[in-house]
């Protein structure tokens, strides 16, 4: 076992390990309206499932690029924005819009990425996604670290599935498979499901 204290490591290292270890990562396709109606469209390593009643969700914002600064700057200004989930046909794509581009063009346009209206929210959702999550800025949380990274939370006010991954009553992972990011330019498929359930009556259950 390798034991490392955060102390006596640099903040590369901190990144690497935690890029490297919290696998795989759901990636966060976010769309939102910047000035003049153009469309942003930016890949996040992650979001995360924070609550059900509202449904919110939580995405991570670094000042590493202009991408990211402009994707902040957008939702605060409208207070909405479209997390698109990815599966693997999709994943160049996802890449290539990491790319910095310039205000006034949009990386959907450019690329070719079709487009398709919400709901309830003015920012577009990405055509081919299976699963698009249109938010409402519910908080940005300051998290004062050295690089001054953002989380923020979106209230899900429109869920976009597809029929082929709906089941009924729920979404259908065997159906759904949404790659994951792994660190770098690597991403994962869903491989094996496997199921685990408590195999002993709960001794701490109350009548």
């Amino acid at each position: 076992m390798v034991t490392l204290e955060v102390a006596q490591i640099t903040a590369q290292q901190s990144y690497r390990l935690l890029a490297g270890g919290v696998i795989p990562r759901p990636i966060a396709w976010v769309t939102t309206l910047g000035p003049g109606g153009v469309v942003n469209l930016a890949p996040f390593s992650s979001y995360v499932f924070l609550a059900y009643d509202p449904p919110l969700i939580g995405i991570s914002i670094g000042p590493g690029t202009s991408k990211l600064k402009d994707t902040l700057e957008n939702l605060r200004e409208t207070g909405e924005f479209v997390v698109n989930a990815v599966t693997p046909e999709l994943v160049q794509a996802v890449a290539e819009s990491s790319r910095r581009y310039p205000l006034e063009t949009g990386e959907a346009e450019d690329l070719g990425i079709a487009l398709m209206p919400c709901r309830q929210v003015g920012a577009p959702r990405v055509a081919a996604s299976p699963l698009g999550l249109e938010c409402v800025l519910h908080r940005i949380v300051n998290l004062e670290d050295a690089d001054v990274h953002r989380f923020v939370i979106g209230r899900v006010v429109v869920f976009h599935i597809a029929e082929e991954i709906w089941a009924g009553d729920r979404i259908d992972p065997s159906a759904f498979r949404p790659v994951g990011r792994i660190g770098g330019p690597l991403y994962v498929r869903f491989g094996e499901i496997i199921r685990g359930e408590p195999t002993k009556e709960d001794r701490f259950a109350r009548d």
